[in-house]
């Protein structure tokens, strides 16, 4: 726990009213983004979900971190690439779920909740996710977005209109935290000083 604010880095809003809520012993978690911080994963795992993990930077082999939880070293990106440069194995969430159906035999299955976490590149993952369709799988969604310091109005615009385009789509928002710790000031806005980062959650309605 952290002081002045509190709170847990790692931490996320996960809806647990019916009829969105996650069903114990039979739920698929999709986390994105771990840093060597478990505590969401292992949460879950203990609620009864199966835990699919993934972090490239960790630099570390796909394993199984415990009974529920399992480790894949790919990184989640707007289209399957290697990134020469990090040495990364970065695929679309269309093109994981690939893999995940043919490894674990859940063909078809939802996923009861998708994290991100993933450092800016949410911008370019979340309007694949909506292209591709991966979005109607989705029961619940929760996104840390990051803003930069020194972006101009356009891509300020341009991004209220990708996390709209999630709503647009027919998910609910029912959680919107901003990060304490993550703050600047913003040229773009009258150099106001005001948080870089949020968590986001939203959810919708499934078989």
């Amino acid at each position: 726990m952290l002081k002045n604010p509190s709170g847990l880095d790692g931490q996320k809003a996960v809806c647990l009213d019916s009829p969105v809520a996650p069903k114990a012993g039979r739920c698929i978690v999709y986390s994105f983004g771990i840093n060597n911080e478990w505590s969401f994963d292992e949460a879950m795992e203990s609620y009864g979900c199966k835990v699919f993990a993934f972090d490239p930077s960790m630099k570390t082999g796909n394993h199984k971190h415990s009974r529920l939880i399992t480790f894949y070293n790919f990184g989640l990106s707007g289209n399957d690439q290697v990134d020469k440069k990090k040495g990364w194995d970065l695929k679309t969430l269309s093109s994981i779920y690939s893999i995940l159906k043919e490894r674990h035999q859940h063909a078809n299955v939802n996923i009861d909740y998708l994290k991100i976490d993933i450092e800016w590149a949410e911008w370019e993952v979340i309007p694949d996710i909506i292209r591709s369709g991966m979005l109607a799988k989705v029961r619940q969604l929760g996104v840390e977005f990051h803003l930069s310091r020194n972006a101009n109005l356009d891509e300020f615009y341009r991004r209220i209109n990708i996390i709209k385009a999630i709503e647009d789509a027919g998910m609910i928002r029912f959680d919107s935290k901003y990060n304490p710790w993550f703050k600047g000031k913003m040229p773009a806005m009258n150099n106001i000083t005001a948080s870089l980062g949020y968590e986001i959650a939203w959810y919708q309605i499934l078989p």
